[in-house]
This record gives C-alpha cells, sequence and structure tokens, in this order.
C-alpha cells in the first residue's frame, strides 16, 4: 500500500467520524430547549386559502384549557358530491393544512395542545352546500377556526365548489356541540 492511498483511506475515516459525531452534536442542540422552543410556529404564510369572512368574529379563550385537554379537527365532507376517495383525501389535506395555519396565527396556544396531544383529526359528512354553510356559520358564531375549501376545478369538481370544512383545533367538546349528529365519513 502506497503512503498516499494510506492517508487518503485514514483521511476519508476521520471524515466520517468526525461527520457523525459533529451530526450527533448539532442533533442535540436542536432537539435540545437550548436552541428551539417547542411550540408548533408557521414557518410561511405564503398560502392562498381564501379567508372565512364574519363580521362578528371572535374566538375561543385559549388560555382556558379544556377540562379533558382534549383537542380535535373535524372535517365535514359533501357525501353529495360523491367524490373519489383520493378527491376526498386531497380535499381534506387542504382544509387540514388550511386550518393549521389559521389557527397557527390566531390560537397557537390551542394548536399547541392539540399537536402535543396527537393531532386528533375525525372526518364526517354533510349532504349538502347547504349544510356545509350552516355548520360554518355554527363554528365561525362560537369562535372556532374554520376553513372552507372550494375546488380548483381541475378534474370532475365545478370550479369553486365547496368540498370540505375544516373546523378547529379546538377542544373536543366546543366542536362537539355543532358536529356530533354527523355520520362518520
Amino acid at each position: 500500500m502506497s503512503h498516499s492511498s494510506w492517508f487518503g483511506e485514514r483521511f476519508a475515516t476521520a471524515g466520517l467520524v468526525a461527520g457523525f459525531f459533529g451530526g450527533l452534536a448539532l442533533g442535540w442542540l436542536f432537539s435540545s430547549s437550548v436552541l428551539v422552543n417547542n411550540s408548533v410556529k408557521v414557518m410561511s404564510n405564503n398560502f392562498g386559502f381564501e379567508k372565512d369572512q364574519c363580521e362578528d368574529e371572535k374566538n375561543f379563550d385559549p388560555g382556558s384549557s379544556d377540562a379533558d385537554g382534549e383537542y380535535k379537527l373535524v372535517l365535514v365532507v359533501r357525501n353529495d358530491l360523491k367524490m373519489a376517495q383520493g378527491k376526498v383525501a386531497a380535499q381534506c389535506s387542504h382544509a387540514t393544512l388550511a386550518c393549521f395555519q389559521k389557527a397557527c396565527e390566531r390560537i397557537p396556544n390551542a394548536v399547541d395542545s392539540w399537536f402535543f396531544g396527537g393531532q386528533a383529526k375525525v372526518v364526517c359528512k354533510c349532504d349538502s352546500d347547504d349544510d356545509l354553510e350552516q355548520l360554518r356559520r355554527q363554528a365561525k358564531f362560537k369562535g372556532l377556526t374554520t376553513c372552507l375549501i372550494r375546488d380548483a376545478g381541475r378534474t370532475r369538481i365545478d370550479n369553486g365548489c365547496k368540498t370540505v370544512l375544516g373546523i378547529g383545533p379546538a377542544p373536543s367538546r366546543l366542536i362537539n356541540e355543532i358536529t356530533r349528529h354527523l355520520k362518520l365519513y
């Protein structure tokens, strides 16, 4: 073995070892409270979702925690549209992300409770556009975060058609007052 190949192998091994231990050190720093606050934060406001409008909008007080501490996000799907499973999954994903972003901006303590409590999500169904709108109004009246998803019209659903309503994250007891009667999807 030549001197240069021996040196090259040793140098490569030393680089791998240094990289491994450096990665461990950085991992420890980023996972410890030294550099990271454990609360959930929105990193970007680049979503183009239309905001729900409500003239007398209010929010529940996130400082008053729920008695049982359970939080959830409910996704209400319009069953009359007969969307394919993949389409429903995509629309529910849009609603989840939109509600998450909106709630992070407005009620970060509630988002933290939901996020670190397992991010419970329940998917229910309703029968019509009118049902979806009535649920949205009831949730807004209670001060809950809502996001109404409208389809872009690139597949079988008409452009602008209301497909899914996201409610929450919020204390389960508040959402249940509105959605308890709905059947699971």
